[in-house]
């Protein structure tokens, strides 16, 4: 939650800052930096979390095989500088790209220290790290804004989180790698990595076809816009189902041989990241007229109405993307690859033919064809393998919901009954009577997800049993 909100704080004083075409420009840089990260990994950091018989030959060749690809990375995005600015037709992204490409070097160093701090489940030091990383990179970006370096400013603090994760977790993993390599250690992982990899490297291109199709045809302003309400949806939602996913990996990896154990924590889970993100989608979507100004500013203003489609989205995705626990804690990552391409095509279709609406159809396309179409199936294909109907989980987050969207509602009305306020006066009212409505609700109907919250602080107080 520390790391979470220290990016939403960073990212809106740099949005304030920079303005859309900076966001624009680092954006379509990433579309393709970003595909690279995910292959660099080659799903190794999440095979030495999954595999129940690590040996130090996995954790070593792991680690040099990351180098290698880190290293190759390197040098295959900076020399596609020249083609990526070309794809675009915008000469500054050559420079922007031959930097960003030293962050895979930078990357490939950390996976193995990270991956076994998350296996041996010391999430503390891993918080630690991650706020410390969030920190520093943010500062030299804010400073480098504020200096008139602009879009430079995004490519320093992308390499800026780079390297001092990478120093912080060598400072404190007591793991080093060593020579000889046994190479022949990586066969044991790739059964599983292999379909993981394949599985991100669609998955990647597929979530990300939609900035690219916006940024070739329509520009680095509208791209930007498009990005920046995308990243306003996806970095809390995401952060918190990222957070869980983090915990609940490694934790359901250790029982998966217990089917029965595993659904019933995976539905608790379910319900607590629903209990969070759906008030708090459904509150940024009848809010977002105030807060947009307000927080970054009247030229981000035409963010508005695709924000309120992403909040959708992001209530959608915040309970839907915990299946890929299940996935990966049970070795299933043939049928998660399966479903990845079925999925995908089915969501790339829907960009391209939203295309034809804009920015906007972009947006809508993302939620009907990417989200809607596709919810019961996913659902369906996760409970099939730990034993639970669609029904079945519905029913766990469908109190959250119906209280969220009362909340929504009643956002809704007392902003009708504050017409003279400014965006600042209806945030103040609104902000605090959404919350105070939404907790309401879950006390009066004793939505189990808010006892279970109790609960676990009660616990966790000091003297708590």
């Amino acid at each position: 939650m520390g790391r979470q909100g220290l990016a939403v704080v960073i990212s809106i004083i740099l949005a304030r800052l920079l303005g859309p075409k900076a966001f624009g420009l680092i954006g379509m840089v990433m579309v393709f930096t970003g595909f690279a990260t995910v292959f660099g990994d080659m799903g190794l950091g999440a095979a030495v979390i999954q595999r129940r018989d690590l040996q130090n030959r996995h954790v070593n060749a792991v680690f040099w095989a990351n180098l290698v690809a880190g290293i190759t990375l390197m040098l295959v995005v900076a020399a596609a500088g020249v083609l990526i600015a070309r794809f675009y037709k915008e000469p500054a992204l050559k420079p922007l790209t031959a930097c960003i490409s030293f962050s895979f070097l930078l990357s490939s160093l950390a996976v193995v220290q990270s991956a076994l701090l998350n296996r041996e489940m010391k999430f503390r030091t891993v918080a630690v790290v991650e706020i410390l990383s969030v920190s520093v990179s943010g500062a030299v970006a804010i400073t480098m804004a504020l200096c008139k370096f602009g879009v430079w400013s995004l490519v320093a603090q992308t390499l800026g989180a780079s390297l001092s994760t990478v120093l912080l977790l060598w400072s404190i993993s007591s793991w080093r790698p060593s020579l000889p390599v046994q190479w022949s250690a990586l066969r044991d992982l790739f059964a599983f990595s292999g379909s993981l990899l394949g599985f991100n490297s669609l998955n990647y291109w597929i979530r990300n076809l939609d900035k690219l199709l916006i940024g070739k045809f329509m520009g680095s302003e509208p791209l930007g816009l498009y990005s920046r309400a995308y990243s306003l949806m996806f970095q809390p939602v995401m952060q918190i189902s990222g957070m869980t996913s983090r915990v609940m990996f490694p934790a359901f990896a250790e029982i998966q041989h217990d089917k029965e154990r595993v659904k019933r924590i995976y539905f608790r889970s379910v319900e607590l990241i629903a209990l969070v993100t759906f008030p708090l989608m459904i509150g940024v979507l009848s809010t977002a007229r105030n807060l947009v100004p307000l927080l970054l500013g009247p030229q981000w203003l035409n963010i508005v109405p695709l924000l309120q489609v992403f909040c959708v989205i992001g209530l959608l995705q915040s309970v839907e993307a915990t299946g890929g626990w299940i996935y990966t804690s049970q070795g299933r990552t043939d049928i998660m690859f399966k479903w990845g391409v079925g999925s995908g095509i089915v969501t790339g279709l829907s960009f391209v033919i939203g295309m034809h609406w804009g920015v906007r159809g972009v947006a809508w396309a993302y939620l009907i064809g990417g989200n809607l179409l596709l919810w019961y199936p996913s659902w369906r294909i996760v409970g099939s393998i730990i034993g639970f109907s669609f029904s079945e989980i519905v029913m766990r987050f469908a109190p959250c919901l119906l209280c969220a969207l009362a909340m929504g509602l009643g956002i809704r009305l007392l902003d009708a009954l504050l017409p003279q306020l400014s965006h600042l006066g209806k945030t103040l009212v609104e902000v605090p009577a959404g919350v105070l409505l939404y907790l309401g609700l879950v006390v009066a109907f004793r939505v189990a997800a808010f006892r279970e919250l109790l609960k676990i602080a009660v616990e966790k107080r000091p003297g708590g049993k």
